[in-house]
């Protein structure tokens, strides 16, 4: 039976290997074969699955929901916008900068944060947040207000739609090998003990807070380089990226893939960008289309898109094998 099952465990990593490496190639081949249209909906594809990986981190190995992610997403934002338009630095040179800043901001909400009980977490988080687009808002002479920063053009090859799509792919893939490192090493099983059982965590030695806080700072620094890439995508900077929806757009698409799944939220975010660009184009109602399919699929597929399909399978596999 122990063999048996360390036959399949072995398979079953080599045919995820040989799944990531086909996925990769075909992303990496994918602009050859897209129209410019397409281009730009899978470029905001990525943006949204880098986005709702960094949120699901968080939200999965804490059980920590975030209401107030936007900060982060929208720090990234406004720190390259600023910083290109006030210092007149070059689009890439401000990552740099969005990380720093997403490390400082991510410290600063979780300290307070963090200290608090689930609900209380999740409201906190959304508090920070309205206060984070009210300054955005409000304060005209530096980030423009509800007129935003715009005219935000990177140079050189990034300004084309194909070199954003590539240097997309390229840190999207980069923190999604981290996020995976990340969970599979001590630190991803010490989280889910805690996450788990914290009074056992704590009496074996590990302290729920600094472990939660190391987490929280990963997930909003990865959103916080989402932010970046929007900035290049749409060419301008508005308050909006602090507003909750946007928040509650990351939820919905991680729910949407399945969060219990580590590739669920890309898989959902996905989806989600690519269902939006359909029934936009479609009909002047989107918003209610989108909101009756989304209500449907979680209601008949509520562990997600790719939680499903892994159920599925793995039902499949123990009717053809029956018991190890």
């Amino acid at each position: 039976m122990g063999i048996a099952r360390t036959t399949t465990g072995g398979e079953n990593m080599k045919r995820g290997a040989s799944l990531a490496i086909a996925a990769t190639g075909a992303l990496v081949l994918l602009p050859l074969v897209l129209p410019p249209y397409g281009l730009q909906v899978a470029i905001q594809a990525m943006i949204l699955a880098l986005f709702a990986m960094s949120f699901n981190f968080l939200f999965h190995q804490t059980g920590l929901l975030s209401f107030g992610h936007a900060i982060f997403f929208g720090t990234g934002a406004y720190t390259t916008a600023l910083l290109m338009e006030k210092a007149g630095w070059p689009y890439l040179l401000t990552l740099p900068a969005v990380l720093l800043t997403g490390i400082a901001v991510s410290v600063l909400i979780g300290f307070f944060s963090i200290r608090t009980s689930k609900i209380y977490f999740t409201m906190l988080t959304l508090a920070f947040a309205q206060m984070f687009y009210a300054v955005a808002l409000k304060w005209y002479s530096f980030t423009g207000g509800d007129n935003g920063i715009t005219g935000l053009i990177p140079g050189g090859i990034l300004g084309s739609a194909r070199g954003l799509y590539y240097l997309s792919l390229l840190l999207t893939l980069a923190s999604i090998l981290l996020l995976h490192r990340l969970i599979r090493a001590p630190f991803g099983y010490a989280l889910r003990a805690i996450r788990d059982d914290s009074p056992r965590a704590r009496a074996i030695g590990l302290n729920p807070f600094n472990y939660m806080l190391a987490a929280f700072v990963v997930s909003g620094t990865l959103s916080a380089l989402a932010g970046f890439l929007q900035v290049a995508w749409q060419r301008s900077a508005f308050p909006d990226f602090f507003f909750w929806t946007r928040s509650a757009e990351v939820i919905v698409a991680a729910i949407l893939g399945g969060t219990e799944v580590f590739l669920g939220p890309a898989v959902g975010a996905a989806a989600f960008v690519f269902l939006q660009a359909l029934v936009q184009s479609r009909t002047e109602y989107w918003p209610f289309v989108i909101g009756m399919i989304l209500l449907l699929l979680v209601i008949f597929l509520p562990r997600g898109l790719v939680g499903a399909l892994g159920q599925k399978t793995a039902a499949r596999r123990r009717a053809g094998h029956g018991p190890a």
